[in-house]
């Protein structure tokens, strides 16, 4: 069986009309729908029990908004618990068409070496997303790739996004787009909980990483095709949104890249300057100015503790070091 994991948030509309695509367009294998609504505090303008009565959908109310890898981790653990085989992981906004589903689970039963298989990316108009991760992310991509440096360093974008590859053929890459995805339930026994520390954002490759861990494949898969609409969930709380992106930006480099401080800090200001010029035009970033710099500042904090840390732990390192080296010469003399 299929688990459908969709997370909602304040988007019940989107999550309607999703859960309506796929029920137009099934698996031809069993599936169940697990709806996580991640503490919207709002109820939807359609009767919600019919909703979930017509459609046979597991729903999960969380209490609070954990943020988004939380939210799936729970999604995921239910369709675990009812021995699903394989797990979607759908962004509310995402639109599927005929077979879209059934191509992904029959790729990853013909590839046991493959963890997850992502999806061809369209936007609204039907253009392809090439936005697939063809390699780890590291401080050099961060700030070549994910900056607007990339204008100058056009080879980097392109082999990092694959854009250099043909959107039309299956290949192997290093991850795919969280919006959608599929993985096996052996994969996500393996990669998962998600790392719940980042509220949003950076997930994609932070699973990556571990994917290379654990010895899975990931791949792009354009048979299976799907609509992804866009920032159904963050649109109505963009500067928390981009506030998240910053904060998940310095726990993935610190955490996961080993960086320090010194190698962080500039691309923090940079962050910086395209939040304040944000602030220009939007009063939703000026009124919550003070909260991202409160939020992405105790980030930063963490960084210069766990450097300290770093530093003194390689102190000690070295004084025993010393030390021993100083005894075996005292030995030798005896």
């Amino acid at each position: 069986m299929i688990g459908i994991v969709i997370l909602n948030y304040r988007a019940w509309e989107d999550t309607k009309r999703c859960v309506q695509s796929i029920f137009q367009n099934p698996p031809q294998h069993p599936y169940t729908i697990i709806l996580v609504d991640n503490a919207s505090g709002i109820l939807p303008q359609f009767d919600l029990c019919s909703f979930l009565k017509h459609y046979r959908i597991e729903f999960i109310q969380n209490v609070k908004n954990l943020g988004y890898n939380a939210g799936n981790n729970v999604g995921i653990a239910k369709a675990l618990e009812m021995g699903c085989s394989h797990i979607l992981l759908s962004n509310a906004d995402v639109r599927y068409f005929p077979d879209s589903i059934q191509i992904m689970q029959d790729y990853l039963d013909t590839h046991p070496q493959t963890g997850i298989v992502g999806p061809k990316i369209l936007d609204k108009n039907g253009r392809i997303q090439k936005s697939c991760l063809c390699r780890k992310t590291g401080m050099k991509e961060k700030y070549l790739v994910r900056t607007r440096l990339n204008l100058f360093f056009r080879k980097n974008y392109k082999t990092y996004f694959g854009c250099d590859r043909d959107y039309e053929r299956t290949f192997p890459v290093h991850a795919v787009l969280g919006c959608c995805f599929m993985m096996t339930a052996k994969c996500a026994e393996a990669v998962t909980p998600l790392d719940e520390h980042p509220v949003l954002y950076e997930e994609e490759l932070i699973l990556g990483i571990r994917m290379q861990e654990r010895g899975f494949v990931t791949v792009y898969h354009p048979q299976a095709a799907v609509i992804h609409l866009h920032g159904g969930s963050t649109r109505h709380c963009k500067a928390f949104a981009f506030a998240q992106n910053v904060r998940s930006e310095i726990y993935y480099s610190r955490k996961y890249l080993g960086a320090k401080l010194w190698q962080i800090y500039p691309l923090y200001v940079y962050r910086v300057f395209l939040y304040l010029a944000r602030c220009l035009w939007s009063s939703d970033f000026r009124k919550n100015w003070k909260r991202f710099l409160k939020m992405t500042g105790k980030e930063l904090h963490t960084v210069e503790m766990k450097s300290k840390e770093r530093g003194n732990s390689e102190s000690k390192t070295e004084k025993e070091e010393c030390k021993n080296k100083k005894l075996e010469t005292d030995v030798c003399k005896l």
